[in-house]
This record gives structure tokens, C-alpha cells and sequence, in this order.
């Protein structure tokens, strides 16, 4: 879905409020394995998924390491490089041929300022991450291997045909020989 039919279908913008986010849209069509934004970066833009799938991660010393997934109808946002004005360490990679609308963070801001029912959504949108986040820190630090796959498969079953097992692994803090050995075993 596109990002004003998203937002509009949730009835968070008026008529003129989609047409000022219409006008802002950048929109391109990335390959499967391209880069929609690269590691190190200062991009002041927010990635929206209208089609496909892609893989937000970060490399250090050489090792690839996916921190989460988006899929159709969620945002990925340099927060380093929109926040804090700091290099963004992390890049979002396209695992399908994928859709995104971006848009200037201070553009995106000045269309939402004066939305109480969109900032509500947005506030509500942040609390989720960080729930999901804290669970996600809870697993890998407490789950068995079995059970993070396991717990994988009832948050993420859509499009899973087009993730590399060894994104969902590193996703899963295991090694790929782990990851085909557990589904294997269903």
C-alpha cells in the first residue's frame, strides 16, 4: 500500500494534509540485494515500505549482522543522523525487488505538527518499537535458540521466502548451521 493511502486508510490525514505528503514523496523501486540506504550515512530521510521486504543491519569488522526486518507498511528512520546529527551506522537493504516512498524528516514533521491524531499514532508506533525491542533483547538473552525461531515465526510469517537464512540467523543471534538444523527438525 502506498504511504498516503496507508495513513489516509487509518484516517490520520485530511485532504490537504495528503496532498502536502503527496508532494514530498520521492519514490523508487529498489532491486532484491540493492541498498535503499547505505552503512554510514547522514540521511535526514524516512524509508517507508510499500512493497517487498528489506533487512535494516550493520557491519563490524566484517561481519554482517541484520537488527531487524521491515516489511510492507513500516518505517525505518536514521535516528543517529536525524537526531543527533551523527553518522547512522546501520543500512536498510532491499531482500525483494521493494517500493519506498521517502521523505525529508523536516518535511514529514512540518505535514504531522499540528496532527494530534497522527502524532498519537506516531507516539503509539515508537512505544511498540521499544516493546519489541526490549522483548527482542529479552530473548536473545534468555530464549533457546529453538525457541527465538520458534518466536521468529509467529512475529514474522509473511514474505519469509524471500529472506536469506543467513539474515534471519544473524537476526536470531545463531549460526546458519543452527537455523537449518531447527527447520529441519519441523
Amino acid at each position: 500500500m502506498n504511504i498516503v493511502d496507508f495513513f489516509e486508510s487509518k484516517n490520520l490525514l485530511n485532504d490537504i494534509e495528503a496532498k502536502e505528503l503527496a508532494k514530498c514523496i520521492r519514490r523508487k523501486k529498489i532491486p532484491k540485494k540493492e541498498l535503499i540506504l547505505s552503512i554510514e550515512n547522514t540521511s535526514k530521510q524516512l524509508y517507508f515500505i510499500e512493497q517487498g521486504i528489506a533487512r535494516v543491519f550493520y557491519n563490524k569488522k566484517e561481519k554482517d549482522v541484520t537488527l531487524y526486518f521491515l516489511q510492507e507498511n513500516m518505517i525505518g528512520l536514521p535516528i543517529e543522523s536525524i537526531f543527533y546529527h551523527n553518522i547512522c551506522k546501520f543500512g536498510i537493504e532491499a531482500l525483494s525487488e521493494t517500493k519506498v516512498a521517502m521523505i525529508d524528516y523536516e518535511q514529514w514533521i512540518n505535514i504531522i505538527c499540528n496532527n494530534a491524531p497522527m502524532q498519537e499514532f506516531i507516539y503509539r508506533g515508537m512505544i511498540d518499537y521499544i516493546k519489541k525491542s526490549n522483548d527482542r533483547i529479552y530473548n536473545l538473552k534468555f530464549q533457546t535458540p529453538k525457541e527465538r525461531y520458534e518466536t521468529f515465526l509467529l512475529e514474522m510469517p509473511d514474505n519469509l521466502s524471500d529472506v536469506p537464512l543467513g539474515n534471519i540467523a544473524s537476526y536470531l543471534g545463531m549460526t546458519q548451521e543452527t537455523l537449518s538444523r531447527l527447520r529441519n527438525k519441523k
